[in-house]
């Protein structure tokens, strides 16, 4: 796994230099499993469809913002594969060698009692592995967290913009340090495994704009 030693520009709230107006709660619940996600990030000008760069949790806006300020723009998506995509590949005979080292060695050693497993391995679970990836809970914001790990990794992520190795470390590291919860006091960021898989959902799975 390649490490990407740049800095992590949304994780600690006093080297926050931009504040914005996070998503809401019901906007969030809105966005959840199986729904179509309806936040969208925010950008200066015109962006072409299905492609925009991966956005920090504290710059969510409302998909009518976005659309008001993008009248052109149809759809857009931050990386080229799904969670679902590396269950997918978790269930091979010979899956990716990035996928055999474990979650501390990815993400650093945290609470978790996921720590000794192999990124594999928790994309496997719940076992057997058919269907998709887990949409609540601690196992469902790993899992989504090392998909996203692996699209950096891959090359799959269009635009990652701040995201990098350490940007995704210091989200689980926030997350497992508050109890489970990601907490960004300066964004007004108190979110539960509902609020942050939704988020990252949107930044792996594509978005279609309303006309």
């Amino acid at each position: 796994m390649k490490i990407d030693p740049g800095h992590d520009t949304d994780l600690p709230p006093t080297t926050q230099t931009r504040m914005h107006k996070p998503l809401s709660r019901r906007s969030l619940l809105r966005a959840g499993a199986g729904a179509t996600p309806v936040i969208l990030s925010l950008a200066s000008g015109p962006v072409a469809a299905s492609t925009a760069a991966c956005t920090v949790a504290s710059s969510f806006v409302s998909v009518a913002t976005f659309k008001s300020r993008n009248p052109t723009a149809a759809g857009i998506q931050c990386s080229t594969r799904t969670a679902d995509h590396w269950r997918e590949q978790a269930a091979l005979s010979a899956p990716p060698a990035t996928m055999l080292v474990t979650v501390s060695a990815l993400l650093g050693s945290t609470t978790s009692g996921f720590n000794g497993q192999t990124l594999r391995d928790v994309m496997r679970l719940p076992l057997p592995t058919t269907g998709t990836v887990v949409t609540s809970g601690e196992l469902g914001t790993l899992q989504h967290l090392i998909a996203l790990a692996l699209n950096l990794n891959a090359g799959h992520i269009t635009a990652a913009g701040v995201f990098n190795l350490s940007y995704i470390q210091g989200i689980w590291s926030n997350y497992k340090s508050n109890g489970n919860r990601y907490k960004l006091p300066a964004s007004n960021i108190d979110w539960g495994d509902t609020e942050i898989i939704a988020w990252l959902r949107f930044l792996m799975y594509p978005i279609t704009l309303p006309s």
